[in-house]
């Protein structure tokens, strides 16, 4: 194995050593109860900025949301397909398929071209930069639903949705969470510089969507606020509904330490991402889908890769204990319905 997988497997390790997935077959698919888990009392407001509020976050986030709204508008039909096209690309290839089942997870590998290509989807996603989202998400997987969770439930709806977004950490604390969290990628100077310059890529990124629509269609403006703002935004939300949502409403398939539940609907907008009570059970696996009915778009798509030998290693056979549990939870349902 070679060193630079060894770093990746130590810091996968290191962001699940916290959770361990406890099969529940006693307990029906669709309970809805949280019985099993502990809910913490939520903290303070004050004590959630201890260090003032990222203004240059918000303003951005802001400033987002408003050409999202003018979007509508200013409708074209090149805008409307420019909007569609980049949010798969952003959303299912680079977020979901990129920054999470690959660099956050290591559900699978790839070589190096696609690996570039779905990293730069991501950042067009806006959603930071790689050290920052895949050291935020291995922390919350670390410490899921507890105090040390970014983006805790705990803490209400809203702050498990965007709120989490908003405190401001000094530079230090920052580097100090890309070691932890995410040393694999840390000592790349690559990934130390996309995280540099990653403000600058957003704006530039923004210019080249007014450019193209200005000079291919005469629709500058319109593919900007549909192709840049009504995309990002939409994109936040699907994906900030997995960290919101799926841990408050939905079934659960296994009984784990935190409060993950699989809902359906987030699962179709959020590309599989919404079976996440099976992604915290079993946290690398490429397949979020755990049960037939379980749409997992991502999981498709890395099973055509695999047929053209453009993923590798991909971890996506259910262990035992899982099959036990969901065959375990189908008899239970059906000696229910049978009573």
């Amino acid at each position: 194995m070679s060193t630079t997988q060894e770093t990746a497997d130590t810091a996968l390790d290191m962001a699940t050593s916290a959770v361990t997935p406890v099969p529940d077959p006693e307990s029906p698919a669709t309970s809805k109860g949280l019985s099993s888990v502990s809910i913490l009392a939520a903290r303070t407001l004050s004590g959630r900025f201890p260090d003032g509020i990222d203004w240059t976050n918000a303003i951005w986030l802001a400033f987002m949301h408003a050409g999202a709204v003018a979007a509508f508008w200013h409708f074209s039909w090149p805008a409307f397909w420019m909007f569609i096209a980049f949010y798969y690309a952003t959303g299912c290839f680079g977020v979901t398929l990129g920054y999470h089942r690959l660099m956050t997870h290591g559900s699978f590998q790839t070589i190096a071209p696609v690996r570039g290509l779905l990293t730069l989807c991501a950042m067009l996603s806006g959603q930071g930069s790689p050290l920052f989202w895949i050291a935020t998400h291995r922390k919350h997987h670390a410490h899921s639903d507890g105090p040390e969770d970014p983006h805790t439930p705990n803490d209400g709806f809203w702050w498990s949705h965007i709120l989490w977004l908003q405190p401001r950490n000094s530079a230090e604390h920052t580097t100090q969470a890309f070691k932890r969290w995410a040393p694999d990628l840390y000592k790349s100077k690559l990934h130390r510089f996309l995280h540099a310059t990653y403000g600058p890529f957003l704006f530039l990124s923004g210019g080249a969507f007014y450019a193209i629509g200005e000079f291919r269609w005469n629709q500058g403006l319109s593919v900007f606020l549909w192709a840049m703002c009504l995309r990002i935004v939409t994109v936040y939300h699907v994906t900030w509904f997995v960290n919101s949502a799926t841990h408050i409403w939905g079934y659960r398939n296994y009984k784990t330490t935190d409060r993950s539940r699989n809902l359906w609907w987030v699962g179709l907008l959020a590309f599989g991402e919404g079976w996440h009570n099976n992604h915290h059970a079993y946290q690398r696996m490429a397949r979020h889908g755990h049960r037939l009915y379980e749409f997992d778009l991502t999981y498709n798509i890395i099973r055509v890769m695999k047929l053209f030998g453009l993923a590798r290693h991909v971890v996506d056979e259910l262990p035992a204990a899982a099959k036990d549990a969901l065959r375990g939870d189908t008899t239970a349902a059906q000696a229910a319905k049978a009573a």
